[in-house]
C-alpha cells in the first residue's frame, strides 16, 4: 500500500510557526528527511514517515507539548490548496465542514475525517489511520485548532463549537487547549471529534458566492482526480484492507469513501474486469493466508477479515483452500527433522 502523504505548503505553515519561536526549520526539515526548498510548491507532497518526525523534532525544539495550536496563525490561503478558498466562501459552517470532510485529502491522505450527527448535535471526526506509519497526536490537534479558527474567522458564531475531544492523554498545561479551542477539552476519549450545534452550523454566513464556489469545487475535485489515478480497483482493495476489521463494509460505503457514487463504481470496475464482490473475496482470502502464516489464530483473523464469527470464516475458507483453517496452517508448519 502506498505511504500516505501530506502536501508540503501545510509543512510550511509549520516552518513559519517554528521560526515564530526562533528555532531553526531549515535544520529540523533536513533532520527529518523533508527538502526545505520544495515547502511552497503549491503541489508538492511530502511523506508521512516524514511529516511525523518533523511534528516530534518541532515539539522538542520548542519544548512546549502545545506547540501544534501554533500552526493556525500561519495558516495562509494558499496552505489548504482549493480547500481553503472553498472554506471562506461557503454558505454555511456546515456547508464548510461537508466540504472540508469531502475534500481534507488534499491536505493529507493519513487519515480519515468524517461528519457523524446524533440529535442536534454535528462532530466532526478525525479518524486514525490503518496502516503502520503513525500520525503524531499535534497533527490532529494543528487541523482541528485549525478548523476551528478558520470557522471564527467566518463566523461570529462561537458558540457553535461545543467541545473538543483527544484521544491522546492530557498533557500537564491543558490551559493552552482550553484557550484555543474556547470550549470544554477532553482527553483520554475514543476519538479525534470537534462536537458541534448544528442549529448554529446551518446559519448563513455573509461571506458565501456561489459562482467563486463552484470554480474553487471544481479545482479540488481535479487535483483529487489526478490524486486518485491509481486503479479503482486498487483503491477498493486499500479500502476493504483498512475497514475490514470493524466489520464487512458494504458497496455503497465503499464509494462514499472514495468519492464515488455505488454505480459509478460498478462502472468504474467493470472498465478494470473486477466487481466489488470479487475483490472483497478475494481480499479475505489473500489476507487470511498471510494472517495465518503469521500464526496468527482462527478466532483473530476472523476478526480481523470483518467476519461475524469463526464458523463463517472457517466456511469461506474451506471453500478457498479445501481445508480447514487449523489444518492448513498445520501444513505451513517447517517439518521437524
Amino acid at each position: 500500500m502506498p505511504e500516505p502523504t501530506t502536501l508540503a505548503t501545510w509543512a510550511a505553515a509549520i516552518a513559519r510557526a517554528l521560526q515564530a519561536r526562533g528555532c531553526d526549520a531549515p535544520a529540523l526539515f533536513a533532520q527529518a528527511g523533508l527538502d526545505y526548498a520544495r515547502r511552497e510548491e503549491p503541489e508538492a507532497r511530502y511523506p508521512l514517515r516524514g511529516m511525523t518526525r518533523l511534528w516530534q523534532l518541532a515539539v522538542a525544539a520548542t519544548g512546549d507539548p502545545a506547540f501544534a495550536l501554533d500552526l493556525p496563525k500561519q495558516v495562509q490561503p494558499g496552505t489548504l490548496h482549493a480547500l481553503g478558498p472553498a472554506l471562506v466562501i461557503s454558505p454555511s459552517l456546515y456547508d464548510g465542514l461537508l466540504r472540508l470532510a469531502r475534500y481534507s485529502r488534499i491536505v493529507s491522505d493519513a487519515a480519515h475525517i468524517a461528519l457523524e450527527q446524533e440529535g442536534g448535535q454535528l462532530s466532526l471526526v478525525f479518524r486514525p489511520p490503518h496502516h503502520d506509519v503513525p500520525l503524531a497526536h499535534a497533527a490532529f490537534e494543528a487541523f482541528m485548532a485549525t478548523t476551528v479558527q478558520l470557522g471564527r474567522g467566518l463566523s461570529a458564531q462561537h458558540e457553535a463549537l461545543l467541545a473538543c475531544e483527544f484521544r491522546h492523554a492530557a498533557p500537564p498545561d491543558t490551559a493552552p487547549y482550553v484557550q484555543a479551542f474556547g470550549c470544554p477539552v477532553r482527553f483520554g476519549q475514543p476519538q479525534d471529534r470537534l462536537i458541534f450545534d448544528l442549529a448554529e452550523l446551518q446559519k448563513p454566513l455573509p461571506g458565501a458566492d456561489p459562482q467563486q464556489l463552484r470554480y474553487y469545487d471544481a479545482v479540488a475535485a481535479d487535483y483529487l482526480g489526478r490524486f486518485d489515478a491509481q486503479p479503482v480497483s486498487q483503491r477498493v482493495r486499500e479500502h476493504l484492507i483498512r475497514q475490514l476489521p470493524a466489520g464487512e463494509p458494504s458497496r455503497e460505503a465503499v464509494a462514499a469513501a472514495l468519492k464515488l457514487t455505488p454505480r459509478t463504481l460498478l462502472r468504474r470496475l467493470a472498465a478494470e474486469n473486477a466487481n466489488y464482490k470479487e475483490l472483497l473475496n478475494e481480499t479475505r482470502r489473500e489476507l487470511a493466508l498471510s494472517y495465518l502464516r503469521q500464526g496468527r489464530s482462527a478466532a483473530e483473523v476472523t476478526w480481523l477479515l470483518g467476519f461475524t464469527d469463526p464458523s463463517n470464516f472457517a466456511r469461506a475458507f474451506r471453500r478457498w483452500t479445501g481445508m480447514a483453517p487449523a489444518s492448513w496452517q498445520e501444513q505451513q508448519r517447517p517439518a521437524v527433522s
